[in-house]
């Protein structure tokens, strides 16, 4: 089991305001170095200023912390190769902090397509995936004000595609597992005064696999006649801040597609429709519902949550304690490799949309 010990900001006053408000923090700290030096500390969740990833994360790995990165796992792909190569020098445990992939309906969604817990290199149901389709778009205006919020702050992170690109990000890798796109189109606006990057749609074309087998599209094949290269598929993705989107991913595969129901970051819904023979014919329907967590008596005193089904990130703790008690240094979930390509394609998305690079900080 795991249980959190201690918490610090960058002011006395602030830890001890959120220590005080979920009374079971019994420490708290006006530095990150006096928290790296209490050796009831082994892992440190880092949810700072997007700009400070780099420094921060190095910080807690030299201190000998195990690290959970908050979403964007850093700023550029140098800066997430320099974390992960630091980490395995020193053989900690790393992660970037995508909730979403912890999630049972998540889990339950990769059996579902690949026919296996984490054996991506099967086919579940839905068949051969050909698309995915994806989104996540908020209306910033609802809680922050424009410009002087962090939202719109270029040199410390702002911008949809560190704020919310990285989720429709991993739902496409998620379901074209391993592999890198081959082409990337990427659409958007900017914001001229701040120079952050409002909201932008992409699309990734997944090559074939090397060496598959393509099915045979004759009169004998008649589980999948179809001229598909084994593999290969399309992902579409939206996100942004200026306004409020369904939220949702769908998988679409040669037999059927599954949908994972809105909150797609922190789902708690699956539905699968199977196609039969013949265009627009349904061959079943199936849903899958996963409650979340009770909420406990602290966490109704403190008053609850700011945002929707975060009762979930008892999913990812409860993952990323077993994982350091396995002595494992990433998590089969998410692995680094996965986080160094979305951080790859982030960087790709904002030079596509002409926004400047950040300075580290």
């Amino acid at each position: 089991s795991a249980s959190v010990v201690a918490c610090a900001a960058r002011s006395l006053e602030s830890a001890k305001q959120f220590a005080e408000k979920h009374n079971n923090v019994k420490k708290y700290y006006g530095s990150y170095d006096e928290l790296l030096n209490d050796e009831d500390v082994q892992c440190v969740y880092v949810g700072n200023v997007h700009a400070f990833r780099r420094s921060v994360g190095e910080k807690c790995l030299m201190a000998n912390k195990h690290v959970v990165l908050e979403k964007p796992f850093a700023c550029s792909r140098e800066d997430a190769e320099y974390l992960i190569s630091l980490a395995k020098e020193r053989h900690l445990f790393l992660m970037e902090g995508m909730w979403t992939r912890f999630f049972p309906a998540v889990e339950q969604a990769r059996r579902l397509v690949f026919g296996g817990a984490h054996d991506e290199d099967g086919k579940g149901i839905l068949g051969d995936v050909v698309a995915v389709h994806s989104d996540f778009n908020f209306n910033a205006a609802d809680t922050d004000e424009y410009p002087s919020s962090f939202l719109y702050n270029h040199g410390l992170g702002g911008g949809a595609s560190l704020l919310v690109a990285p989720y429709p990000l991993a739902a496409a890798t998620l379901f074209f597992p391993k592999k890198e796109p081959d082409s990337i189109k990427v659409v958007g606006q900017l914001d001229g005064p701040t120079g952050v990057d409002l909201q932008g749609a992409m699309v990734l074309s997944f090559p074939p696999t090397p060496n598959a087998i393509a099915p045979a599209v004759d009169d004998n094949n008649n589980d999948e006649n179809t001229p598909k290269l084994p593999g290969a598929g399309v992902a579409t993705l939206s996100f942004g801040m200026l306004g409020e989107s369904i939220e949702e991913t769908v998988v679409v595969g040669t037999k059927g597609r599954l949908t994972i129901e809105a909150p797609g970051h922190c789902p708690t819904n699956l539905t699968v429709v199977l196609k039969a023979q013949g265009r627009g014919q349904s061959g079943g329907v199936v849903k899958y519902e996963y409650p979340l967590p009770t909420d406990t008596d602290e966490i109704i005193k403190s008053g609850g949550y700011f945002y929707p089904n975060s009762a979930g990130f008892a999913y990812e703790a409860a993952a990323v304690a077993r994982c350091i008690a396995a002595g494992k240094t990433e998590t089969p979930q998410y692995t680094l490799q996965e986080t160094l390509l979305n951080i790859q394609l982030i960087d790709e998305i904002r030079s596509q949309l002409g926004v400047k690079p950040l300075e580290n900080k």
